[in-house]
């Protein structure tokens, strides 16, 4: 029912249609033509765009096995290690373990490197949750991998104080080069909001959790919105899909929360997100990027979202990464 309605959908967008200055909804979402467009799209540099925008975001840092160690990466993130809570084969550390973590707190940066908020809601489907912090973490010594005597806690700064939160996780795709699918990671302690004092002595507010597990991690909660829950769809520019390119729809809210669109339909030409959990009434903005002539192509467009919603993504500018971000998060 839902593609019969939606091909009624596209027949009908066809007669209002002539592609005018006003925007990209004024334009046909049929066949889209692209006088400079070379057939087939190269996806490699999209592909490749993602370990290049990940590994240089990781940042490196050590930690006494023996006395432990309070670290604070670059926007804010703190991990606290307490003595002895490593071995390595069964045997006691005692020495210095390699702390790598990646952190995001931005949309821009979190679309850039290909990541999105997707996870499994309290009914079992997919959908965006809600995010306050994405990070990534990975401890090694002498190269290899470490096992946990006792959990590390990690705090992460949050103006979105107030909310009941909890820790997410990628069980099914850990790895740092991973499309990651968040499910909920149970803990011993709950995720909890307490301030820590940070080396200046100035109060940060945020939320705490502890772990033992190592990987993709997300401090976040289940969006709870009661309205009714609908599937969406892209018009990107033709020549684009899933090999080379990808649409992310990203929600107005204080919170971050990202949808990716994970199919895209050859037979009506558009990107669709397939899970039919998109609440409606909601204000989106739909971001269609890849990855060509080393410049980030990106085209975005707000709307509210509706039954079977559809957007078109069809104006696309060039940027570098830097300048990607920026504009996203300037949205």
């Amino acid at each position: 029912m839902i593609i019969r309605n939606f091909t009624i959908i596209l027949l009908a967008c066809i007669p209002l249609l002539s592609c005018s200055s006003d925007g990209d909804e004024n334009c046909t979402v049929g066949a889209i033509h692209s006088p400079n467009a070379q057939e087939p799209i190269d996806g490699a540099q999209y592909q490749a765009s993602l370990m290049e925008c990940r590994l240089p975001r990781v940042q490196n840092f050590r930690a006494s096995n023996l006395s432990g160690a309070q670290i604070t990466a670059a926007q804010g993130t703190t991990i606290f290690v307490n003595p002895q809570t490593f071995e390595q084969n069964g045997i006691f550390i005692d020495g210095e373990v390699d702390i790598a973590l990646i952190e995001m707190y931005e949309p821009g940066e979190i679309i850039a490197c290909q990541l999105s908020t997707n996870g499994i809601n309290l009914n079992g489907n997919v959908e965006p949750l809600f995010s306050e912090s994405i990070f990534y973490i990975d401890i090694t010594y002498q190269g290899e991998p470490v096992s946990f005597l006792q959990p590390i806690r990690v705090f992460v700064p949050s103006d979105n104080l107030g909310e009941h939160q909890f820790l997410f996780h990628s069980p099914s795709c850990p790895a740092l080069e991973c499309t990651v699918l968040w499910e909920e990671e149970i803990t011993s302690v709950p995720v909890f909001e307490k301030p820590i004092i940070d080396a200046t002595g100035n109060k940060l507010f945020g939320y705490q959790t502890i772990m033992q597990t190592l990987g993709w991690k997300s401090i976040g909660r289940y969006n709870n919105d009661p309205a009714p829950r609908t599937i969406a769809y892209n018009k990107a520019p033709t020549g684009y899909n899933k090999t080379n390119g990808n649409v992310f729809l990203c929600y107005d809210t204080a919170s971050t929360a990202i949808g990716l669109f994970d199919a895209y339909d050859a037979n009506l030409d558009v990107y669709s997100e397939t899970h039919a959990q998109i609440p409606e009434g909601i204000i989106t903005d739909a971001i269609f990027v890849t990855v060509q002539d080393n410049q980030y192509v990106f085209a975005t467009k707000r709307g509210t979202v509706t039954s079977e919603f559809l957007t078109t993504t069809l104006t696309t500018q060039t940027a570098d990464e830097s300048g990607f971000i920026n504009a996203i998060n300037g949205l």
